[in-house]
């Protein structure tokens, strides 16, 4: 694993302060890489936080290590930006394609250098920046390192899977094109009245005029896809929606994502899919984090009582769910249906569709594979303009083809065949076809087709060509920019600064990242992939800080800037914020003013938000009760300052922790006992916000005195001591030693169990561990642990402990502690709350762990943790929300601030 190099923190920053110059002149970890697809590498970036910005920002995420794609930039919602060459007749922009895959040299959080050989003689080098929000620098150097010249193109491109390009205009004299892109608010954006732009004018210039400036329906042959209707501005009326699981438990995420049909009262005259127009809401029907959605009022009169069939097909796995059911209200505006994949159970697949358009337009041909020689087929048309159900052209027909006279009519139509069993059973539906005729860039970069037909709307590919010509040993640089603006009038100011940092200095913020990076403790360690994931780490941290704005007056972090997913985009919590542990020895001061946001937007009674960011201050009003944050609020303020030694920061941070500890302990203890309960919305506030076993089999948090919670609390109270004693205030100081022990005194007589071993939450009505049945609390939980974590288990309770811990049938496992026991009928490794890791938890476990003196414990606990992050990173080279504990994956969420927490751990057991 390696040894931290210094004993303490304190030791610590002596040393960084008394050798920052030798540390500045040595080469930094992350300038001197030679990183391929298969190292563990962090391939994110995001502007800096002092050119950064909340609303309009746009991060990309590198994928140089699929072979079956290119060397591209991807985005969530604004399109992939992409680099291809060809030479002669021979394209290349696949890895696979290429003579050497990419090396990475340097990588830090906004900008990445690397270097390809598409060709056998050609190198290419190659610095991405992501100068700011709003804009972002490709420097692409081209050699020759042949014995002859060589002529070829060099082209970038923009791709876009998510919706479209549209209003594609082409500027030939300020060499570039701009276009008009969608970025669609999730319901949490809406329903938490943060600022958007849902239409993102782009900019897309080279530093050289052009030979070729073109926009295509498709990158390669096949349907012309139309995005999904977005209708806010009309009222839904019956919306079913829900979650998609495989049988395992997992949620289904897989791409291409699931298709769905609908059929209502059992008519196979119209059906509803996944493209329909969505009414009332900006959401994608089949979404990305394994929900969906269709409105049932595309049929029309609609009633109570109709009743309903939703097919939806992973189109991954071939596996089916299928659920029937009734409209019983339609005042409530829908209803939640959550679905479970199962393999199929007959052989109906889905057609495979093509068409043929007559040289006028006006007939369309359709032709498909025969599935089977007994079924019969269906055939489907939807006018885009007018609707969004499909009507039955041709019910149940033999031949596998059919011709519409009537498709050149001027509308855009969509096309769908289904098979039809002996039983009339239906089968999932084809892929669409549309009238639209074919126009794709592959086509005609291989020249099979001469003269494109660029498309204004629509376009899912927008590409430059440069034609160069390089002697042996010569190069050529060439430079893409891509900017972002809000509107027409901000469009203009952005084409200026676009143009404008064509001859930008990118080696400058190399430089500046290496000085900011050189403050980070260096560890020597064993083995290089822990290296780079401890590196990796800190640029994951440093990436989603973001400066003032709004109603933050110092800089504040998000949980995620790429993709930017309403939820993760909000702002801080204190949960999170458990990452300026580590982060604050990268950038003390922005650590300290993240904490900072906490005190300046705290109430007069000492009440502080949920969640807190520039546009939101979320309460979460319940049963008359705000929520607030679990209680590490003090506790992380004097972690923060052992780092920094920042007196001022102390005092301030002292004062508001002990207001805020003052209203919590007042309003969580509703029976007066000296143990609190979660309040609020409680199950957000105790950090585990979805159903755990004790949430859902046993009793809802507020009804118990929580184990965590108190433990939280006993943390809290000494953190105030250390405090009180530092700022000399003993008098404090001994009062809130006081009040910690009389807590620990209550969790040890009433939340210890001697027979098990173990920590368990109690009934908040007569302090034991049952709540409907005997012993319905004993859930062995890892809140379980947080006693160790918060010093209060005795040394004997803690030997307990630990035999717990290590127990591999319960939590010992291969990757980490998990939040349930393996044991427990309601685990599930990939079941968000009750199976898998969570980097954070494990960190407290490691603290505590320490503590007690069980380091070798510790050790190998952030090896198996850092293993399957390491894992992670080599296939997809991004961090994560949580990780399996038996298993090599990881899930939902990526580019996850509490992943970080992993560069505390290591720093951690190499400081005993």
């Amino acid at each position: 694993m390696g040894r931290y190099s210094f004993r303490n923190v304190g030791i610590l920053l002596l040393f960084v302060l008394s050798t920052s110059s030798v540390l500045e002149a040595q080469q930094p970890f992350l300038s001197n890489l030679s990183a391929t697809r298969d190292s563990p590498l962090f391939t994110t970036y995001a502007a800096a936080m002092e050119r950064s910005e909340f609303t309009l920002d746009e991060g990309f995420h590198f994928v140089f290590y699929d072979p079956d794609k290119g060397l591209d930039f991807i985005t969530d919602t604004a399109g992939d930006w992409c680099l291809a060459f060809k030479r002669g007749d021979t394209y290349v922009y696949l890895l696979k394609e290429m003579f050497q895959e990419p090396v990475i040299h340097a990588s830090y959080a906004d900008i990445v250098t690397y270097t390809f050989q598409p060709f056998r003689d050609i190198r290419v080098d190659v610095t991405f920046l992501v100068y700011s929000s709003r804009m972002a620098i490709q420097d692409i150097e081209i050699s020759n390192m042949g014995d002859e010249s060589v002529e070829i193109t060099v082209i970038p491109f923009l791709r876009n899977d998510y919706r479209t390009f549209d209003n594609v205009r082409f500027h030939h004299q300020r060499n570039g094109v701009t276009c008009i892109h969608e970025e669609l608010p999730d319901g949490w954006v809406l329903d938490h009245d943060i600022p958007f732009v849902d239409k993102v004018h782009d900019v897309f210039m080279l530093s050289e005029p052009p030979d070729g400036m073109t926009s295509f329906y498709n990158y390669s042959e096949g349907a012309v896809r139309i995005p999904h209707g977005v209708e806010p501005e009309i009222r839904p009326v019956y919306v079913v929606r829900g979650r998609m699981h495989h049988a395992d438990g997992e949620r289904c995420h897989h791409v291409p994502r699931p298709r769905l049909k609908v059929i209502l009262n059992g008519d196979k005259n119209r059906i509803l899919t996944d493209t329909a127009p969505r009414w009332g809401s900006y959401d994608e029907n089949v979404n990305r984090y394994a929900f969906y959605g269709i409105e049932l009022g595309h049929f029309g009169e609609i009633k109570t009582g109709d009743d309903y069939t939703i097919t939806v097909m992973c189109r991954r796995t071939g596996e089916m769910a299928v659920h029937t059911g009734v409209i019983e209200d339609l005042e409530s505006k829908g209803e939640r249906q959550d679905i479970t994949f199962a393999p199929m159970a007959s052989s109906l697949n889905p057609p495979m569709l093509k068409k043929e358009l007559s040289d006028d337009g006006r007939h369309i041909r359709l032709s498909w594979n025969q599935i089977d020689p007994h079924v019969r087929y269906n055939v489907y048309r939807r006018d885009y303009e007018t609707s969004g159900v499909y009507a039955l052209l041709a019910r149940e027909i033999e031949q596998t083809s059919y011709t519409d006279r009537q498709a050149g009519n001027g509308q855009i139509r969509g096309y769908l065949v289904a098979a039809v069993d002996s039983l009339g059973r239906m089968g999932m539906v084809s892929e669409e076809v549309t009238s639209l005729e074919e126009n794709d860039f592959l086509s005609y970069i291989r020249g099979r087709v001469r003269t494109p037909c660029s498309v204004e709307d629509l376009a899912r590919v927008i590409a430059l060509e440069k034609s160069i010509t390089l002697q042996p040993n010569q190069s050529r640089r060439l430079r893409v920019i891509r900017g972002f603006a809000k509107d027409d009038a901000d469009l203009e100011r952005v084409i200026q600064r676009t143009a404008g940092l064509v001859d930008e200095n990118l080696k400058s913020y190399v430089h500046h990242n290496e000085k900011l990076y050189s403050r980070i403790p260096r560890i020597t360690f064993d083995d290089p992939d822990t290296e780079m994931l401890y590196w990796s780490a800190f640029s994951l941290m440093r990436q989603v800080m973001l400066p003032p704005e709004g109603k933050c007056g110092y800089n504040y972090y998000v949980f995620s800037r790429e993709p930017t997913w309403g939820w993760g985009h909000g702002g801080q919590v204190f949960h999170e914020s458990l990452t300026m542990l580590a982060y604050a020895h990268m950038d003390s001061v922005s650590a300290m003013n993240s904490q900072h946001v906490y005190l300046e937007r705290q109430y007069d009674d000492g009440y502080i938000n949920y969640r807190t960011g520039p546009y939101l201050d979320e309460t979460i009003e319940t049963h008359g009760e705000v929520t607030s944050s679990a209680p590490w609020y003090a506790w992380q303020n004097w972690e923060v300052y052992k780092i920094t030694k920042d007196t001022a920061f102390l005092r301030d941070m002292y004062a508001s922790s002990k207001r805020f500890y003052q209203y919590y302990v007042a309003r969580r203890d509703k029976d007066g006992d000296g143990l609190c309960e979660w309040g609020g919305h409680a199950v957000l506030e105790s950090v585990r916000d979805a159903w755990v076993a004790v949430w859902d089999e046993v009793a809802w948090p507020t009804h118990l005195e929580g184990v965590d919670l108190n433990a939280m609390l006993v943390k809290e109270a000494r953190a105030l001591a250390d405090m009180a004693g530092t700022l000399g205030l003993s008098d404090e100081a001994e009062a809130w030693t006081r009040r910690a022990q009389t807590r620990v005194d209550k969790i040890n007589e009433a939340m210890w169990d001697e027979e098990c071993g173990f920590y368990f939450h109690v009934d908040k009505k007569d302090n034991d561990f049952t709540y409907h049945e005997s012993d319905d609390l004993k859930r062995e939980e890892i809140i379980g642990f947080l006693p160790m974590w918060a010093g209060v288990a005795s040394r004997e309770q803690a030997a307990a402990l630990v035999q717990k811990l290590t127990d591999p049938h319960k939590f010992w496992r291969p990757y980490g502690i998990p939040t349930l026991a393996a044991d427990d009928p309601y685990y599930n490794p990939k079941g968000y709350w009750n199976g898998p890791v969570w980097v954070e938890w494990n960190a407290l476990i490691v603290d505590g762990l320490i503590q007690y003196g069980y380091t070798e414990q510790a050790e190998e606990l952030v090896q198996r943790v850092a293993s399957n992050m390491i894992a992670q990173l080599k296939k997809y080279h991004d961090f994560y929300e949580f990780y399996s504990p038996d298993h090599s994956w990881a899930g939902y969420h990526k580019t996850y601030i509490w992943a970080g927490m992993i560069a505390r751990m290591l720093m951690d057991v190499n400081m005993f």
